[in-house]
């Protein structure tokens, strides 16, 4: 699977966790569903965690509900979230896979020292069996 990422997209993303590091900094993926999937931008939101602000992200509820409100009727819609991972690899952990959805797409960003090293493309696939995370191939765009 497939997912197209604009450069200023992917630019936003890389900024926002070398801004938000030693932390995780979040946001969203918005764009069209289709295949394959179509992120037109990425926006940053605020990361309301409230302890382990350096291995835990949440996203403000309230931002997710102004951007969903903003969208409504434009043909644009939530496809997925970004986040980063400061010094840890751009690989989801368990509590990325406890709290994610099969029906978005999710980036995240290494971010080492301050600096953003590796960035890659994730979906959930559900079985009967098990929820485990399947990399999605990133094509600029």
């Amino acid at each position: 699977m497939t997912v197209l990422i604009p450069r200023s997209a992917v630019d936003v993303i890389r900024a926002h966790g070398r801004a938000a590091y030693p932390e995780e900094g979040c946001g969203f993926l918005i764009g069209k569903e289709g295949t394959p999937r179509r992120v037109e931008e990425s926006r940053p939101a605020r990361n309301v965690a409230k302890e382990s602000r350096t291995t835990r992200y949440d996203v403000d509820p309230a931002d997710t509900f102004r951007l969903t409100k903003e969208l409504r009727g434009t043909g644009r819609e939530i496809v997925g979230f970004f986040h980063s991972h400061p010094d840890h690899p751009a690989r989801p952990s368990e509590f990325d896979r406890s709290r994610a959805w099969t029906w978005y797409t999710y980036v995240i960003v290494s971010v080492e020292g301050g600096k953003a090293v590796d960035l890659r493309a994730w979906v959930l696939e559900e079985t009967e069996k098990a929820r485990a995370f399947r990399e999605e191939d990133i094509q600029l765009i």
